[in-house]
């Protein structure tokens, strides 16, 4: 796929300046200075392997980025795998790598107690289920298609301070919240650290096994040689220490090839979540503490 991507942007003329675009439910729940500080090695190691001089911009969702794209107004861009699976269909658009997460896999779990009487997301009625502070995309895009499928008021977030998933799923272990929705990655370093406190959940529902994020670029802004350089330098980057603060602010391993699996994966999270008709509204921001 990759060669295949060379080859049609060979005619491509390197770009004087690169426009990276990042979405802004990347960061949800993260104050404008951590977003900076995130976006900064991205940047740095793209500029650095292009030679040239790099950009960021955080734009609204999903669709404006893909939108941005085709009209030439950014070059890179970074979507969520199952986000990407709606606008892959965009002209122009070409994936680079992409993100390899530190568990491995990318599903959303709804938990509750080991012990509770609820057998399906239908028994948990009214704002009942924990959203931690800072979740994850594909987490909310699971509740709401879990929601979608349940009469009015079912399965509905709870109205909870900052919570951490850490200290959300202590809140079900212990009963005082019925449920909480949470990334797999979650019980993975809640079970290694907490063991005890692990073993009062259960998991209730779980998404599909989701496609991980992806660096996609625009055709006609780089060139074959170019692409190879910022490709090879993003698998490498753990490699160095900007890319290490890169992968760790990301809790990513790092990157790899676009695979012909990558591709399956996608179609399969397409056919599993389709693009919704429209984007919800984001959450509000959460009350800052006293």
């Amino acid at each position: 796929m990759l060669a295949g991507a060379i080859q049609t942007t060979a005619a491509a003329e390197p770009a004087a300046e690169l426009r990276i675009g990042l979405p802004r439910p990347m960061f949800k729940d993260v104050p404008q200075a951590m977003v900076n500080a995130a976006a900064r090695p991205f940047q740095s190691m793209i500029q650095d392997k292009a030679g040239v001089k790099g950009t960021v911009e955080v734009v609204a969702d999903y669709k404006a980025l893909a939108e941005k794209m085709k009209d030439g107004k950014i070059d890179i861009g970074v979507f969520h795998g199952f986000e990407y699976a709606w606008v892959k269909d965009t002209p122009g658009l070409i994936p680079m790598v992409s993100t390899v997460p530190n568990c491995g896999k990318i599903q959303a779990c709804l938990v509750v107690k080991v012990d509770s009487a609820f057998k399906e997301p239908k028994d948990l009625k009214g704002a009942c289920v924990v959203v931690p502070s800072g979740s994850k995309a594909h987490c909310h895009m699971y509740l709401e298609r879990l929601r979608e499928r349940l009469p009015a008021g079912d399965c509905c977030p709870a109205k909870n301070g900052n919570l951490s998933p850490e200290a959300a799923l202590g809140e079900v272990a212990v009963g005082d919240a019925d449920a909480a929705i949470v990334d797999v990655s979650s019980l993975v370093a809640l079970e290694r650290a907490i063991p005890g406190c692990y073993k009062q959940l259960r998991i209730l529902a779980q998404s599909e096994l989701l496609p991980s994020a992806v660096v996609v670029y625009r055709k006609e802004a780089l060139n074959a040689a170019t692409v190879a350089k910022i490709r090879n330098g993003l698998i490498d980057c753990v490699n160095t220490p900007i890319g290490k603060m890169f992968a760790l602010f990301w809790q990513l391993k790092g990157f790899e090839d676009v695979s012909p699996a990558y591709h399956a994966h996608v179609a399969r999270s397409l056919a599993a979540y389709p693009e919704p008709k429209s984007i919800p509204a984001a959450p509000p921001a959460p009350a800052p503490k006293k």
